[in-house]
């Protein structure tokens, strides 16, 4: 008794298939169909291929562009991390060049303030047309320390 699906590792010739075709026509129709079946499944598979091939290589291709953007990115981050640490530094410089100002400012602001409670000031002469303060003692004779500095009085004390 033969098998209905015996394993054959070649294909039937075309003259084998007529043979069956007399004898069994419903088996041969059926052979038939099967190869036009596995001629398109053959067809579909190399289609699907040809697609994954393209796919794959579309995919690698953009993945190389990722892979440069990514390293453009990081050194442009690199730069940057740079340059944020030149400008914190920079802040920091100024920062302290202000504080130190401003302690200069103090300093001499606890300087006019004692030499303005302490020593008795007035306001007087020119120089060269500009407005100066000049803290001059009242114990001092004015008009020759206004002639040893080449000032004018505008306002002569005890005068």
């Amino acid at each position: 008794m033969e098998k209905p699906f015996e394993y054959r590792k070649r294909p039937l010739s075309h003259q084998e298939l007529e043979n069956i075709a007399r004898t069994d026509p419903k088996r041969a129709k059926r052979i038939i169909i099967n190869r036009k079946s596995a001629l398109r499944a053959k067809e579909k598979k190399k289609l699907y291929t040809c697609e994954l091939e393209q796919r794959f290589q579309k995919l690698k291709s953009q993945a190389a562009q990722a892979s440069l953007q990514f390293n453009l990115l990081q050194m442009e981050q690199k730069s940057l991390i740079k340059e944020n640490s030149m400008l914190k530094d920079h802040t920091k410089l100024t920062k302290q060049m202000i504080e130190l100002q401003e302690s200069k400012k103090d300093v001499i602001r606890k300087e006019i303030k004692f030499y303005q409670h302490f020593v008795p000031t007035q306001m007087c002469g020119t120089v060269g047309g500009d407005m100066v303060n000049n803290l001059i003692p009242v114990w001092v004779n004015n008009s020759s320390m206004a002639a040893t500095q080449g000032l004018t009085l505008l306002h002569p004390v005890g005068q």
